[in-house]
């Protein structure tokens, strides 16, 4: 899909938030990064990394990982059945600082407070992370009222499968995948924040 076709299906707010990240915009990147993503980056720095990442840091990690490849992992945003740029990054940044985990926290050495203490090593245990995540996203996945959101969710967030897979299981068309996912997510969203 050609850049000016994304371009033409992104909400307004998206559109200038996308063309500021591009323009290096420091007052409307603040405003994308600490207040329209900030309560996921705050979670995030919470469960992954128990706050001992700086916030600052966070922000700049993921900002030169939306840049990297003149901004790749960015122009992959499409806006599919009008989700929004909020939503989309709420995998990408998950998936990205689990990814990076080690190195925020430990970078090349580790520190003296955590080298001295194995019971604080066991605590940032990539399993015991996963499993976090997991229990989670399944009590929210439980909590959804609609239960056909919480199988779209499960099937293509957690489970990974394609769009055209789930619809096939599910016997629709893959654009009612698509459509259901958005919904799907912003009602997982809001529950999840209710926690």
């Amino acid at each position: 899909m050609d850049n000016f076709k994304r371009q033409s299906e992104l909400n307004k707010q998206d559109e200038v938030f996308v063309d500021a990240l591009k323009r290096c915009d420091d007052l409307r990147n603040r405003e994308f990064f600490y207040h329209e993503i900030g309560g996921i980056l705050h979670r995030i720095r919470i469960e992954v990394f128990r706050g001992l990442v700086d916030f600052d840091e966070m922000v700049s990690e993921l900002y030169l990982y939306l840049s990297k490849d003149n901004w790749a992992k960015l122009d992959s945003f499409d806006a599919r059945g009008g989700s929004r740029l909020r939503t989309w990054m709420i995998p990408v940044a998950w998936r990205f600082f689990i990814s990076i985990r080690e190195k925020l926290l430990f970078g090349k050495e580790k520190p003296d407070l955590i080298r001295s203490d194995s019971s604080a090593e066991q605590l940032f245990s990539e399993d015991d992370l996963r499993i976090q995540i997991a229990i989670d996203v399944n009590a929210v996945l439980g909590k959804m009222p609609n239960r056909r959101y919480a199988e779209i969710i499960r099937l293509l967030i957690v489970e990974g499968y394609a769009p055209k897979d789930v619809a096939e299981m599910l016997g629709m068309k893959t654009d009612n995948v698509y459509n259901l996912k958005h919904r799907a997510i912003a009602q997982f969203i809001d529950l999840y924040g209710q926690r």
